[in-house]
């Protein structure tokens, strides 16, 4: 077994999925699947974004490194996700709205706190 074949082969047994289950998932048959394991294709950009679509550590496939999972639910990976698609300029609006949000809401709670104090 060479190293690619190992980490598909350890990713799929992590995601409790045999090869039937992976053709199935990917849309690619055994041939291109065990192409892809063998390195006699390269693993493509098309490839990787469907496994990663089905939980596959894409960059522990590529590097040997596990990515380090982050506890953050889906709606704010989204954001992150569309932060990082963001021109600068649109970055720096996102920040800007952001900071006014959380500045106004610490403000409002002082305001709350202090006539409770009286």
């Amino acid at each position: 077994m060479n190293v690619m074949e190992i980490r598909i082969t350890e990713e799929c047994k992590r995601l409790g999925l045999s090869q039937a289950d992976f053709e199935s998932l990917t849309g690619y048959s055994c041939n291109t699947q065990t192409s892809y394991e063998h390195n006699k294709i390269p693993l493509g950009g098309l490839c990787l974004h469907k496994l990663a679509e089905h939980g596959f550590d894409t960059m522990y496939i590529i590097t040997g490194n596990r990515v380090q999972s982050m506890s953050i639910s889906i709606e704010e990976q989204e954001i992150i996700e569309n932060y990082r698609a963001m021109n600068q300029a649109s970055r720096l609006n996102i920040q800007t709205a952001s900071h006014a949000v959380v500045y106004k809401r610490h403000n409002e709670s002082i305001r709350v706190q202090i006539s409770t104090d009286l």
